[in-house]
């Protein structure tokens, strides 16, 4: 497989992780902030992964271009080829699918909010090599090319 690293973009509750376990964690290394718990955890796995030739994705919100260049730029710079995958984010859907969480992984509605007002959609510019849109259907997720 070419060394590929796939970044998830979205507001929490929009699939990211469920898309991550469906369909990467068999051939991808998970980046996670909320179980590596530091940045230097989660540098440390990065180049780890970039050293050994590892395919990973990184599943956080990646709300805004410079969060998603952290990535991008060491990733490029390794050879590894760019996939964005931007889950579809409407509000109110990413507030009732976080409803049904328990424990730590539910996450106040204004933090939903916050990230939501900061949310800024991906382009090819950014660095990427492939740009898909997901839509999140509960059972089902629909994986489209991006257009701009």
């Amino acid at each position: 497989m070419t060394k590929t690293m796939v970044i998830l973009m979205g507001l929490q509750g929009s699939g990211k992780s469920t898309f991550y376990h469906r369909y990467l964690q068999d051939d991808f290394v998970r980046v996670n902030l909320d179980t590596l718990k530091t940045r230097r955890q989660e540098s440390r796995l990065i180049a780890y992964c970039i050293a050994e030739g590892k395919c990973f994705a990184v599943d956080n919100t990646n709300p805004t271009r410079a969060d998603r260049q952290r990535y991008i730029q060491p990733a490029k710079a390794a050879g590894y080829r760019i996939v964005g995958c931007f889950m579809e984010s409407k509000l109110r859907a990413c507030i009732e699918r976080n409803e049904q969480r328990t424990g730590k992984a539910k996450v106040p509605a204004t933090a939903i909010a916050a990230t939501s007002n900061k949310l800024q959609i991906p382009n090819y510019e950014e660095g990427f090599d492939e740009l898909y849109f997901v839509k999140n259907g509960g059972q089902t997720m629909t994986v489209e090319k991006w257009r701009e």
